[in-house]
């Protein structure tokens, strides 16, 4: 039977001497079970446990001796980012390398097998700035192995490599105290995370190689841990540079008792950045900014940033002619972010669009500070305001709005109809007030129907920048790393979405935070919180979750005409000359908002209220006929809502069970009736056991209600909790 795991794996293992226990989930049955590494358990042994533990999961004990030195253990990595850094700093990437790669996957990360010194311990190597963590496991550790099933996915752990079964030990990788030490030293850097990143690579690559020259690392140890922080595919030219940081490193000493220049030249950049005029300051939240000369007392940069290094460096080469390298420049860093976290003012900080109630200020990213500021009367182009603005990485500028543009141009130039059209004017109201909730745009259309270009259009009149596409990230930290950079984020070709992000995009839109551990810290948390309006386009099927689906705003584009298409040059030249006009007609309604948010009664019977307020006040600066924009977006969610709720597994399976009339009796006998049907839809599209299927029922009532399946709790007792499923229509007659 496929479900005979220690079974029928156990004696496999035990064939090569592999000291093993039967597990149940992720947890060791036997009592005692770390003394069972000294070998394999005796015959009488090994038949009372296949008898007894058959079907449970299997777990290897690891420290097992190869030779009179060294045993076997294993590099546990908890976070994806980190899979390729553990491959090329073990030569796992490496042609030149003979080592074979063993190791395992459950629901995130990696296990890899390795040859390690008898003497090592089992140690956390702990990440830093939202990284996961790399478990090294030694003697007294145990790790579930394939085809075990994993508790929380249901899935058997998959085979990374080649079966250890099928390994000569003598080819595993091997790991040393000194390579466990450089993975502590670049996971508990702050710089790791710019380079997995891939953005603004140069500084941080400069200081976390200069940490490395001082931990000991090789030149080519330095090479294998940049090539495998940096991302696939990477463009930049930090590799290219690599070679020269290095050099630079060991000839500088980076912090050796011999290197007297940098405690002055750090010294001066603190007293020349001070002399310069500028204002440090904190947003309260623990991240200090400060102003340039330049750009003004609205235009504020992370002192961290690259471009307020950028701006230190150049001073000290315009005023001292001193060239300021990488490590006096991150000490004057250092000294100038502490005193704006403790001397400093405290301010709010934003991103692009801020606003008071009476006022709404955008940061048009002009080099002088000017600002467009929007009241209940109008709009303005002005020389700056008294609020603080951050331009994050990548971002670029509007042009100067137009007086008397018009918002129908934008129809014209899309192709839009008048659904799509008031669903898109919704929506850019919408990502222009100044405080959330904000409703969520999500595009779909087949290929060909030029989504991608829709959405880059979309985030050029709310939020221009160089990144106008990214990828849905597949952690929770790194969407809020991307908020924290851009007002509009817009997620190009979606695919899927795991159920953990959908949770969290809906944070994203309606307010809240996640909590990460702090840097250089065990049990400090830092929250990041942000609110933003976001764009998420796909093909279809990305969106599947009913909270996420109500505060939506779905588009679904056609195809093209295959004859008439413009280049996305063309499109985009196009473009920019009629967007200052349309930025004008935008910014009209803004100010009709402003005018009468207070005196409009909100759409109560949209989720998203708040946001709906807001657009519903600003309507009538479109003087639209027929449905109202308000109209067009409710409309739109019932027809998206009901789509895919037709489209669940569940709602198919509590049809066929409803099909002679309504259910009525416990979960549990709800449970045992879809094994009626079982052939209709796949097991594992459904839930796996009555508690997630209660769970689900009360998740997706609401939406299930408005494609015609209705589910009524009708109260719990001693064998469980009772529901009532019916349909509205649709049974069978009786015979």
């Amino acid at each position: 039977m496929a479900e005979d795991i220690f079974g029928i794996e156990a004696p496999k293992l035990w064939e090569r001497n592999l000291p093993l226990v039967p597990v149940d989930g992720k947890a060791p049955i036997p009592t005692g079970w770390t003394g069972l590494l000294g070998g394999t358990p005796s015959e009488l042994k090994r038949v009372e446990w296949i008898e007894k533990y058959r079907i449970k999961n299997i777990g290897l004990l690891l420290g097992m001796g190869l030779t009179a030195s060294e045993v076997l253990d294993a590099l546990d990595i908890d976070d994806d980012r980190l899979e390729r850094l553990v491959l090329h700093l073990l030569g796992l990437n490496r042609a030149d390398r003979r080592a074979l790669l063993s190791g395992k996957r459950g629901k995130k990360g990696a296990t890899i097998f390795v040859r390690a010194p008898k003497a090592l311990k089992s140690t956390v190597i702990r990440g830093s700035g939202g990284l996961g963590n790399i478990d090294f496991l030694a003697a007294g550790k145990m790790t579930v192995m394939p085809p075990s099933i994993h508790p929380e996915t249901g899935r058997p752990y998959e085979v990374v490599g080649k079966p250890l079964l099928e390994v000569d030990f003598k080819q595993l990788p091997e790991i040393s105290e000194h390579q466990i030490t450089l993975l502590k030293v670049t996971l508990g850097s702050e710089h790791a995370i710019t380079l997995i990143l891939g953005e603004s690579t140069h500084d941080a690559g400069v200081a976390l190689v200069a940490v490395l020259v001082r931990a000991g690392a090789t030149d080519e140890e330095i090479i294998d841990i940049f090539v495998g922080l940096l991302p696939e595919g990477y463009k930049g030219n930090s590799l290219d540079e690599l070679p020269g940081w290095i050099a630079s490193a060991r000839a500088k000493g980076f912090g050796d008792a011999s290197d007297e220049d940098s405690p002055s030249l750090a010294h001066a950049l603190v007293s020349l950045a001070l002399n310069a005029g500028i204002e440090l300051f904190n947003d309260g939240d623990g991240t200090a900014f400060a102003t340039l000369p330049h750009t003004g007392s609205a235009i504020v940069y992370r002192v961290k940033s690259d471009t307020f290094k950028y701006w230190l460096r150049y001073r000290a080469y315009a005023v001292m002619g001193k060239v300021a390298t990488s490590n006096p420049l991150m000490e004057a860093v250092a000294t100038l972010e502490t005193k704006a976290l403790f001397d400093g003012v405290e301010y709010p900080v934003f991103a692009r669009v801020a606003g008071d109630g009476k006022n709404v200020i955008i940061d048009i990213g002009a080099a002088d500070g000017r600002i467009v500021k929007v009241d209940n009367a109008d709009w303005s182009v002005e020389a700056g305001s008294g609020l603080k603005f951050v331009r994050g990485a990548g971002f670029d500028a509007l042009p100067i709005p137009e007086k008397g543009g018009s918002l129908a141009k934008l129809k014209d130039f899309l192709g839009l109809d008048e659904h799509n059209f008031r669903l898109l004017v919704a929506f850019l109201i919408n990502a222009l007030k100044p405080d959330g909730p904000y409703f969520i745009l999500l595009v779909e259309g087949e290929q060909g129907s030029g989504k991608s270009v829709f959405c880059e259009i979309v985030k050029r009149i709310i939020d221009p920048n160089k990144a106008m596409r990214l990828r849905l990230p597949d952690k929770p930290q790194d969407l809020m790393i991307q908020a924290k950079e851009y007002r509009l984020p817009s997620f190009d070709n979606a695919s899927g979405m795991k159920a953990e992000m959908s949770d969290v995009l809906c944070t994203l839109a309606t307010g809240g935070g996640i909590a990460v551990r702090k840097l250089y810290s065990d049990g400090e948390l830092h929250v990041m919180s942000y609110t933003r309006p976001f764009i998420i386009n796909g093909i279809s099927g990305y969106a599947n979750r009913p909270d996420l689906m109500e505060r939506a705003i779905p588009i679904r584009l056609t195809p093209m005409p295959e004859g008439g298409r413009k280049t996305e040059a063309e499109l985009l030249t196009e473009f920019e000359g009629l967007l200052p006009g349309i930025l004008g007609a935008l910014y009209d309604s803004v100010a009709m908002a402003l005018a009468n948010f207070d005196t409009v009664e909100p759409p109560r019977h949209l989720r998203m209220a708040d946001a709906a307020k807001w657009i519903k006040a600003a309507e009538p600066a479109l003087k639209l006929e027929g449905d109202s924009l308000i109209d067009a977006i409710g409309k739109a969610q019932d027809d998206f809502v009901i789509e895919k709720v037709n489209e669940d597994p569940l709602v198919t399976m509590l049809r066929l069970v409803c099909r002679t009339g309504p259910f009525e009796g416990y979960v549990m006998q709800l449970f045992s009736a879809f094994k009626e049907h079982r052939e209709a839809v796949p097991e594992h599209a459904l839930p796996k056991t009555p508690p997630h299927l209660s769970n689900q029922l009360k998740r997706m009532r609401p939406a299930m209600a408005k494609a015609g399946v209705y589910v009524e709790f009708l109260g719990k007792d001693n064998k469980g909790r009772k529901v009532k499923v019916s349909l509205d229509g649709g049974y069978l007659p009786a015979f």
